[in-house]
């Protein structure tokens, strides 16, 4: 099972802004900004590239978690005990 964690966009600036879906909570988003993206696919998230057809600049990301989401909560925990 593939569950949607959350979509991030870049802007201008190159910063990233997170959009989170509504059962993921502020913790676990903070720890996805703070890992890299291959220590996350390394531990079960797929980040797969979002483009606009009408807007070449667009750039982004969704990022999915390969199970449920009380599986996802307990390896950030994991991974936050020991990173």
């Amino acid at each position: 099972m593939r569950t949607l964690v959350a979509t991030v966009m870049t802007n201008a600036k190159d910063k990233n802004i997170y959009c989170k879906a509504s059962k993921v909570s502020d913790e676990q988003i903070k720890i996805l900004r703070e890992t890299s993206q291959a220590e996350l696919e390394s531990i079960g998230f797929t980040f797969i590239k979002l483009i606009s057809l009408e807007y070449s600049d667009v750039k982004g990301q969704a990022i999915f978690f390969e199970g449920h989401l009380d599986v996802m909560g307990r390896v950030l925990r994991e991974m936050r005990k020991y990173g």
